[in-house]
């Protein structure tokens, strides 16, 4: 196994949110962005995880009593081989001790 020279990417992803959460997110974190299921009526919204957005992540989540279900910590990652190991940053269990959600990760092979 290669340890890959390129981080994995991090996000708190909010994964339904109605209309106006969706909106009122996007406007209080930077970097936050939507992706809209219609046919569901509902929104996700990703965040990137970084020390200026974590604060910012724990108000918005307790203010607008999301259920923890309704949340996860995306790990996902990019690679032009099968295999690599990413270092996960110390953020995401720090996070984790505050909001004790699941963890999903996204690997994929690039040509």
């Amino acid at each position: 196994m290669t340890k890959s020279n390129t981080e994995a990417e991090i996000s708190f992803r909010f994964n339904r949110l109605d209309k106006m959460q969706a909106f009122t997110l996007e406007r209080e974190i930077v970097g936050s962005k939507r992706k809209d299921h219609i046919e569901d009526h509902y929104h996700v919204v990703c965040v990137p995880l970084t020390d200026m957005s974590f604060d910012d992540i724990n108000d918005y989540y307790v203010r607008q009593r999301v259920d923890i279900e309704d949340c996860d910590i995306l790990v996902s990652g990019a690679s032009d081989s099968g295999t690599n190991v990413y270092d996960i940053p110390g953020i995401v269990n720090r996070m984790l001790k505050y909001i004790d959600c699941k963890l999903t990760f996204s690997f994929t092979v690039v040509d």
